[in-house]
């Protein structure tokens, strides 16, 4: 019983990162379009890139955390491709870029996010036999 609690806890992170990496391509997207709008009400502290590094930070974070819990019971080590990928594109080739190929690289490294806690959640699917799914192994 406390294999199935696991498993639909590890699909409630994969659920909160998938919604961190789209809500930071929204950020990236439209800071550009609202930079006049954003001091009026008080919300300039989005367009600056420490809160973009804190942003990124938490994601790296829910990822990590919830591909290695996700590993501990599909045993797919693939997932670490899509943290290792999406990290890269984020902390190593985003900040290489001019600034106007920010957007496009952090919805690049989002999707890879995205697709890596999709693939996660998806190897836990319901209708999977296999022990790391089912519980069957604890």
């Amino acid at each position: 019983m406390q294999a199935v609690a696991e498993n639909v806890e590890t699909k409630k992170w994969d659920v909160v990162g998938m919604a961190l990496s789209i809500l930071c391509g929204i950020h990236c997207l439209s800071v550009p379009f609202l930079m006049g709008v954003l001091p009026m009400v008080g919300l300039d502290f989005v367009a600056n890139h420490e809160f973009e590094w804190v942003m990124m930070s938490v994601i790296f974070v829910v990822a990590g955390v919830t591909y290695f819990n996700g590993y501990r019971r599909h045993r797919q080590a693939g997932i670490f491709v899509f943290l290792l990928l999406g990290v890269f594109v984020f902390a190593i080739v985003r900040p290489l870029l001019a600034e106007e190929y920010h957007p496009i690289a952090t919805i690049i490294g989002g999707c890879i996010f995205i697709a890596g806690h999709w693939k996660n959640w998806h190897w836990h699917r319901p209708g999977c036999k296999k022990p790391c799914c089912s519980g069957a192994s604890d």
